[in-house]
């Protein structure tokens, strides 16, 4: 075999070796490696998905949960998702009544399970390779309802602000009242709790990274896991076309 010919060989078997590897690189480990939204899962991620949780019971008794991503652009996924098959919660409009109208005062105080009817915003959302994460505040329902309010110091020498007066209010079998005066109860509920985040300048609600989802995107499926409180549940998605 002379020089030229082993040269030529070599050229071949160097550029096969090459071939090889970038096709390789399209198969990465789940759940390795560095953020890379501009692979081609990024691509599938845009797209509304049906599914259900494992096991669980929202308020309504539906399991149902819908995904719907429609921005991947650099490091940013953007998207929304919705709980259960509830009626579309209308906007807040009335700052002295509690919110949701619908809801009982009692149930003001769970505010740690996501309510039907409301598009809550994927939070810092993260592609690796197929492994989607992301999270969601429950108490961005709220965010509305806290802005129409007005803050009050919670004692004249603090710093921390509430959305109603401290003090004064009252509950019982008649009703509710604040400084004498009938109140809504669902109102005094959650100003008690402290849902809205109150400064000298007003209220709102500073989303906070609170449930979280993690899953693995297919072609049409994307399977993982959501936590409520301590208590992982598996979710089971289908990419409608």
């Amino acid at each position: 075999m002379n020089r030229s010919t082993r040269v030529a060989l070599a050229l071949l078997f160097t550029a096969a070796s090459l071939g090889n590897t970038g096709c390789q690189s399209q198969d990465l480990p789940i759940g390795s490696g560095e953020p890379n939204p501009d692979s081609s899962a990024a691509a599938l991620l845009i797209a509304h998905w049906d599914g259900y949780v494992e096991n669980f019971k929202f308020r309504s008794g539906s399991d149902v949960i819908q995904i719907d991503i429609d921005t991947v652009e650099g490091a940013s996924i953007q998207g929304k998702v919705r709980f259960g098959t509830g009626a579309a919660i209308p906007p807040a409009v009335d700052p002295d009544v509690g919110y949701p109208t619908s809801i009982a005062p009692g149930d003001y105080y769970d505010t740690d399970l996501p309510y039907e009817g409301f598009d809550f915003t994927m939070l810092d959302a993260q592609l690796t390779d197929r492994r989607l994460r992301f999270t969601i505040d429950p108490r961005e329902l709220w965010t509305g309802w806290c802005e129409l309010q007005t803050s009050y110091l919670m004692q004249p020498d603090s710093d921390a602000y509430l959305c109603m007066p401290n003090g004064g209010w009252g509950t019982g079998a008649a009703g509710c009242t604040q400084d004498g005066q009938p109140a809504d109860c669902g109102y005094i509920a959650l100003c008690r709790i402290g849902v809205c985040d109150c400064d000298a300048s007003g209220c709102t609600i500073d989303v906070r990274n609170a449930v979280a989802f993690d899953f693995v995107v297919d072609q049409q499926r994307a399977d993982g896991s959501i936590v409520f409180g301590s208590t992982m549940y598996n979710v089971r998605l289908t990419r409608d076309p």
